[in-house]
């Protein structure tokens, strides 16, 4: 495998020109600058399977996949023709469409602790509306955070524009930490509304972790609330909650499950989202229910289970995290992937970066899209070749080095 000239001039030319039109902090890739510092493209043209190509004509396999939505692949025809029959039919009406309950029946099936749904558009609108039904049921306001939920005021505390008195209504606490859960609880003097976790953080969770959120929330009035929308159908179609056997009273579910649509929900038990005040709660907006994601949705559940999509992201994972820690190792590199193999988080000493990067650059080279810093994701569409081509390219940047 040899390195081929490789250059991100367009990518460059096309982020000035970003600058001079958008606002950096409402774009998807909002670190597009540091990326590009680090030779990183940061347009693309288009993509296909597990596939990209960038603006400046370069082409990678992809382990980073719109940071997480592409699962069964990009451009996927089960998908396309979904949502093509669906275009055909109408994508929004003036009355709700049968495909919500029909959607909601099989998100039932598959994950069989969830008796009801609300669908959202993006992530950060789901976290949101899962802490305002949390707020709904218990009368409630402040919120326990732990993990990235999306960029609503809640979410941000001490963010620009973000009120004061918004901010003073969350309260974080560190992956991992029972304790310092255990207090932010005592000091909400039961003003607590729920505990919002990220079911699956770095290395993963420490045995007892999510079933001790679970615990600690509803003895002190709390819902508990799993936050899986990078890890739903990948650890497991249920999310780390699902993978470490704890059950929640809300879970939110993104990205991944659409396959590139911007669909999500909140899944929960009757008494929860069928109590008066969440019944009550205004959540309501144009596009919640927007039939295009659900149709991709029906679909990616569908071609999932068909084509068994949780193990095969389980054993193309476990292949990369050791082959790219055997590789690193032998070259005397701290790089080494952790956590979840559908996931894998990349790690490295800082004294140890500049060299780190060299081989993420070499890799680069070679076509293979490896972040240096974002858990890393598989798709369908991924093959074992794939793998194997990409564990080749690591062997030889890191033989590259000086």
């Amino acid at each position: 495998m040899r390195e081929q000239p490789y250059s991100t001039a367009r990518s460059g030319e096309l982020l000035k020109r970003s600058d001079e039109l958008l606002v950096r902090g409402c774009q998807g890739h909002k670190r597009s600058h540091d990326m590009l510092a680090k030779g990183y493209p940061v347009f693309t043209r288009r993509a296909s399977g597990a596939r990209f190509r960038d603006a400046d004509g370069n082409e990678y396999v992809d382990y980073l996949l719109g940071f997480g939505p592409i699962l069964l692949g990009y451009n996927d025809a089960a998908v396309n023709e979904a949502v093509r029959r669906q275009m055909e039919e109408g994508t929004i009406y003036t009355t709700a469409h049968p495909k919500e309950i029909e959607v909601t029946e099989k998100l039932r099936e598959l994950i069989p602790w969830a008796e009801m749904a609300a669908f959202f558009v993006g992530g950060s609108g789901a976290t949101s509306g899962a802490v305002r039904l949390a707020r709904a049921y218990t009368g409630r306001d402040v919120v326990v955070r732990c993990g990235y939920h999306g960029w609503h005021d809640w979410t941000q505390p001490g963010g620009a524009g973000v009120p004061a008195a918004v901010g003073q209504l969350t309260r974080s606490f560190p992956y991992g930490d029972l304790d310092a859960l255990a207090e932010c609880l005592r000091a909400g003097a039961d003003r607590v509304a729920c505990v919002i976790v990220k079911t699956v953080q770095g290395a993963g969770a420490p045995e007892g972790f999510l079933a001790g959120c679970a615990e600690l929330a509803r003895r002190h009035g709390a819902l508990c609330v799993f936050d899986e929308i990078k890890v739903g159908f990948r650890v497991a179609f249920g999310g780390g909650g699902e993978h470490y056997g704890v059950v929640p009273d809300l879970a939110v579910f993104g990205k991944a499950c659409c396959n590139g649509y911007p669909g999500s929900f909140v899944l929960g038990t009757r008494e929860v989202l069928g109590s008066d005040p969440c019944q009550a709660a205004w959540l309501a907006a144009t596009f919640h229910c927007d039939l295009l994601s659900l149709v991709a949705l029906e679909t990616v559940i569908d071609e999932m289970k068909r084509r068994d999509g949780i193990a095969h992201q389980w054993r193309l994972g476990r292949r990369l995290m050791e082959g790219v820690n055997e590789a690193c190792e032998a070259g005397g590199l701290s790089f080494r992937l952790i956590g979840l193999a559908p996931m894998p988080v990349p790690t490295k000493s800082p004294d140890d970066e500049d060299r780190c990067l060299a081989v993420l650059r070499g890799c680069l080279a070679r076509g293979f899209y490896l972040h240096p810093g974002h858990p890393w994701f598989l798709s369908l569409a991924h093959t074992d070749r794939d793998v194997e081509d990409t564990l080749a390219a690591v062997r030889d940047a890191i033989a590259d080095l000086p």
